[in-house]
């Protein structure tokens, strides 16, 4: 069954769309970045993808690609205190 889609999902989404651009505009490769940061290529690719990540990666990321942190979370996605509560009984029941 495929996973219910939420505010969270389209942020990281988002995020991770940020990042990609970026990294393609400055000239660096998912490599380069991830060594850089410290992850391997395929944990980068599974960020610019979606996959949530600690504000110290996006830090090293925003540090590495020389932008600030805002231009890697900017987005029209919105979360409402309804989408939060309904994370958070989601994440009970499990």
């Amino acid at each position: 069954m495929a996973k219910k889609r939420n505010a969270f999902d389209d942020f990281l989404d988002a995020v991770g769309g940020n990042i990609h651009r970026i990294r393609m505009r400055k000239g660096h490769t998912l490599e380069q970045l991830g060594r850089s940061v410290g992850l391997d290529k395929s944990n980068m690719h599974r960020i610019e993808q979606g996959k949530n990540i600690t504000l110290v990666t996006l830090l090293k990321i925003s540090a590495i690609l020389e932008v600030k942190p805002t231009d890697l979370i900017k987005s029209d996605v919105s979360v409402t205190t309804a989408d939060a509560e309904a994370f958070v009984r989601r994440k009970k029941r499990k």
